[in-house]
């Protein structure tokens, strides 16, 4: 036999063996040892979830710089409730809407997201990311920028809920003139 025939005959049995070998997936969330814990759900650990939570994190944020209202409302699900930083609570998309409209147009506010984390519920199953953002809006020509940490669920690809903390970011430190003598 000719080494073309051989090199053929061995690819064929390797591909062969493969296919009939398919890969063990690993165990079921439930089973997957997790880390942290919730308060309210008793036994309730994390492990780190896919980018695919990233992605529709990140193209939920490209759409809200892109100051883009209608793909927004299109990555949400028709329950969303959102805790801002300030405590009030927004529910279902219309209201969502109004008040997205309102903050583009007296702000033009501007995500940087400088961090992200997805995670997952092991026993739960449900999928969140965590995320830090540096905000630019703008008033009157002045900006100000403050810090944004936005924990948030995803569902079936869509944004469900989240939370946003909020804080100013530090102003440096002052440096003491040197004195030389």
């Amino acid at each position: 036999m000719n080494n073309s025939i051989m090199k053929t005959l061995v690819l064929m049995l390797a591909v062969t063996i493969t296919a009939c070998n398919a890969p063990v997936e690993k165990e079921a969330a439930k089973e997957q040892e997790g880390a942290g814990f919730f308060t309210p759900v008793e036994g309730e650990t994390y492990v780190v979830a896919t980018d695919a939570v990233t992605d529709v994190w990140m193209n939920y944020i490209k759409a809200h710089n892109d100051g883009d209202i209608e793909a927004i409302m299109a990555m949400e699900s028709d329950s969303i409730s959102i805790e801002t930083e300030d405590g009030n609570v927004m529910k279902g998309k219309d209201m969502h809407r109004e008040g997205l409209s309102a903050w583009f147009e007296a702000e033009s506010p501007q995500w940087n997201v400088y961090w992200a984390m997805p995670y997952k519920a092991v026993n739960g199953g449900q999928e969140w990311i965590i995320a830090g953002h540096e905000v630019t809006t703008t008033v009157d020509g002045k900006q100000n920028v403050e810090l944004h940490m936005i924990d948030g669920q995803i569902e079936d690809g869509k944004i469900k809920q989240f939370y946003v903390y909020s804080k100013d970011v530090p102003a440096p430190p002052k440096m003491e003139a040197d004195t030389e003598e």
